[in-house]
């Protein structure tokens, strides 16, 4: 390999003036007589069990925040500022010097000095030392941490014998363990979860409140008693304050309010219900006719009248209303009837609002493609939320898309346009239309059927193609981070009426060439997808989908159970004779696929995060199709793979494309994995830099596209890498995204020559330039 020294040296020194500049611009500019800025927190802690992560949350003032953990690149802006402007550009977009405040410093010890506390760090000790440098001060916070009080024994005192076995009873799951160290948070939770193990046992009042603690540290050398108290409720009487035990209730019945109507009158606004329907425990309010189906309301209320009450199940009737998509937002409140009950046993009373939303919307709305081409599309949408008064979703979409798929050539840029047409018809019902007992299931929310019928038009630079499609699925949720999606009938009817002939001169003698034929897809195919990003948004956030597909075995059990003819057809790479049957004269595609999508980030600060993902999908064709329909390949490059590359010009392997060959390569295999970290620039820019690394390959060793196919020794010698760096538009409404790469490692060039810059030096080939709406992952 040959090593371009030079070049590689004038890069590196061009990097250090470039740093050196930002970080010697006089960052104190602004930093008061007297005053110093507080330059970097450094916290030393002599023990690996504290998080010090957690702990740095605790300190009271921060230093200037950095981007790239090194940069403080908004304190620069500000610093370049006029001091005549008192709000001017930069000062509005940069951030002011944090400067250094001893009460703060002071502030910060005592709070970490609190947490180690309540961690069982009795005898935990935290000193601060400043170092100050002309008009710059550090703060180095020192922990010296002890040893930690351990749990010795852990009592209980419940002074409620009606609760006292079902608390007995979850002791086996407590997380309050003999030996562990002493933690108050552990015991904020072991609170929480005996709560709730209470409020889905029917004990609607139960709170945290009644349980506190009392903790005895003096008995043996670090050594923590803890005896847990849970407290009976108080009661008013006549003779003053009471006790009295805690109430299990059971649902009497509920009211549920629907179509409510604002009219005037001499109090001012008050809501009229003009029509009542009462049944099996239900009183529904509304005007006029019902505009939902009273089934459906029994079917999303969990807890039926005369059942006891659980908070899980309660939970579960707001996750199935919400899900209906038919109100604008559910409340649920339950109240307790004085009148009914005893001293053991009370009864609530439900009411549930539900104010519908509008019936009918037309949209008009604009989109980026996320093909990986420059490309914009616009929908034409109708919504029926209510079409057969059973809250049946009916939807009506028209598309229309036009791409630029731009791709550079040793001779220059050539353009390529891609117009799409289609439009799709679904309709979307609450429930499993097919005999499954919801209820064993133990679903999260109400799943839904889904019939979809779409049509899609493609005019692409090689080929026009017409898919018509037509699924029949299932939707549901199994908790609140678990999706899943299940199509029993997926299928599809592939046309391919036009194919350019230069096109069909370059794939001739190739393997692919079957898949531009014309073909039936029919599938079924299952999907789980897994987040835990929430409501709340979390730092940390983990994101994975399992998809699995397979195709034609059905037509084909079908075929040979009928005797249909066979037809037969040479294959051009082996000589051999490929056997397949026919439905509507149209060859039927048989493979399996299934990939695996993984994604991690993390937020460090409100201006840093990191976004990873790592991909795997393999298809396998076999039986009356010996190749993948073009369709279902994986491909990569673009605005969403591998930046530093075009879309489609990537592989597979290390085949190399003719010169001037529009850009199509896809294969059965895909590996990728994606690496970006994310910086706030100012006002609502922001900055990223990555590296991706991955390839496709083909599967089957008839492909006779030369170092396409995936041999296992060596395939991790054939990945391609690339770098580079990003700009977004950040809004609430949309994400615009410019992503400029540059190839690290090209596996198409022979080997020796295969690492940029170490064997050569850039070129404009090596560039490659993205726009796209939205994250790439």
């Amino acid at each position: 390999m040959r090593y371009n020294r030079k070049y590689i040296l004038k890069q590196l020194i061009a990097i250090v003036i470039l740093v050196q500049l930002i970080s010697g611009c006089k960052t104190t500019r602004y930093v008061p007589e007297n005053k110093y800025l507080l330059s970097d927190i450094d916290i030393k802690v002599d023990n690996d069990q504290i998080d010090k992560e957690e702990l740095s949350t605790y300190i009271r003032q921060k230093d200037n925040l950095r981007i790239l953990r090194i940069l403080k690149f908004h304190l620069w802006l500000y610093s370049l500022s006029n001091k005549k402007k008192q709000n001017g550009l930069l000062k509005r977009i940069g951030e002011p010097p944090v400067i250094y405040d001893l009460g703060l410093k002071d502030k910060s010890v005592q709070q970490i000095e609190q947490y180690l506390y309540n961690k069982g760090y009795y005898q935990a000790n935290v000193t601060d030392t400043v170092f100050f440098n002309k008009k710059k001060a550090k703060v180095v916070y020192k922990v010296e941490s002890g040893n930690p009080y351990l749990v010795r024994n852990i009592t209980y005192q419940i002074k409620d014998d009606g609760i006292s076995d079902i608390i007995l009873e979850n002791k086996n799951e407590s997380l309050l363990k003999t030996g562990d160290i002493f933690d108050v948070d552990v015991l904020e939770k072991e609170r929480s979860r005996i709560t709730k193990i209470l409020k889905n046992d029917g004990y609607f009042l139960f709170a945290d409140e009644f349980i506190h603690y009392k903790v005895d540290t003096a008995i043996a050398h670090r050594k923590a008693n803890i005896e847990m108290i849970i407290e009976k409720p108080k009661s008013s009487t006549l003779e003053g304050i009471g006790e009295q035990k805690h109430k299990q209730y059971t649902i009497a019945d509920y009211s549920i309010f629907i179509d409510k109507q604002k009219v005037q009158n001499e109090l001012g606004s008050t809501l009229i219900y003009s029509d009542t329907t009462k049944r099996d425990g239900f009183t529904f309010y509304h005007n006029g006719k019902m505009s939902l189906n009273e089934n459906l309301f029994y079917k999303s209320v969990e807890i039926k009248p005369g059942e006891k009450y659980t908070k899980l199940e309660e939970d579960k009737t707001y996750n199935n209303l919400y899900a209906l998509r038919q109100f604008k937002f559910v409340n649920i409140q339950y109240h307790e009837d004085p009148e009914q009950g005893d001293s053991l046993n009370g009864i609530l009373k439900g009411k549930i609002f539900l104010p519908i939303q509008t019936k009918q919307n037309y949209s008009f709305d604009v989109e980026g493609t996320t093909s990986g081409n420059i490309g914009i599309a616009g929908n034409i949408n109708y919504q029926h939320r209510n079409l057969f008064g059973g809250a049946e979703i009916f939807n009506i979409t028209i598309k229309v898309a036009i791409e630029w798929q731009t791709s550079l050539f040793e001779n220059g840029y050539s353009d390529y346009n891609t117009h799409e047409l289609g439009g799709q018809i679904k309709l979307t019902v609450p429930g499993f239309l097919f005999p499954i007992n919801e209820e064993k299931l133990n679903l999260f929310s109400m799943p839904f059927t889904s019939f979809s019928i779409a049509y899609n038009y493609q005019d692409r630079p090689n080929y026009t193609r017409t898919i018509l499609n037509a699924t029949i699925g299932y939707n549901w949720k199994s908790g609140s981070k678990y999706s899943h999606t299940f199509n029993l009938i997926d299928l599809n009817g592939v046309k391919v009426p036009v194919l350019d002939d230069n096109f069909i001169n370059e794939i001739e003698d190739l393997y692919i060439k079957s898949s531009y034929e014309d073909h039936i897809i029919s599938s079924s195919n299952y999907s789980l997808v897994y987040s835990n990003q929430g409501k709340v948004k979390r730092p940390d956030y983990h994101f994975f989908r399992f998809n699995i597909e397979a195709a034609g075995n059905m037509l084909n059990a079908l075929a040979v159970l009928a005797g249909n003819q066979k037809s037969y057809e040479e294959n051009l790479i082996n000589q051999d004779q490929i056997v397949y049957y026919k439905f509507f004269d149209t060859r039927f595609a048989q493979y399996l696929k299934s990939d695996f999508d993984f994604r991690f980030g993390y937020k460090f600060d409100k201006y840093n995060s990191i976004a990873t993902r790592a991909f795997f999908g393999v298809a396998f064709p076999y039986g009356n199709f010996n190749v993948t329909p073009f369709e279902k390949r994986y491909f990569t490059g673009g605005a969403n793979g591998i930046r530093a590359w075009h879309v489609r010009s990537l592989g597979p392997g290390t085949y190399t494309p003719e010169v001037n060959e529009y850009p199509n390569q896809s294969a059965d295999i895909k590996l990728e994995a994606n690496v970006e970290y994310r910086f706030k620039l100012f006002w609502i820019m922001e900055g990223a830099l990555f590296v991706d690394a991955g390839n496709i390959w083909a599967i089957n060793k008839y492909d006779n596209r030369e170092g396409a196919v995936f041999k296992f020794p060596s395939f991790y010698k054939q990945f391609a890498v690339g770098t580079g760096l990003g700009l977004r538009v950040v809004s609430p409404y949309f994400i615009l995204r410019t992503d400029l790469g540059l190839k690290l490692r090209d596996p198409s060039v022979p080997v020796g020559e295969r690492w940029i810059p170490l064997s050569r030096s850039f070129n404009g080939n090596d560039l490659n330039f993205n726009i796209a709406i939205g994250y790439p992952f």
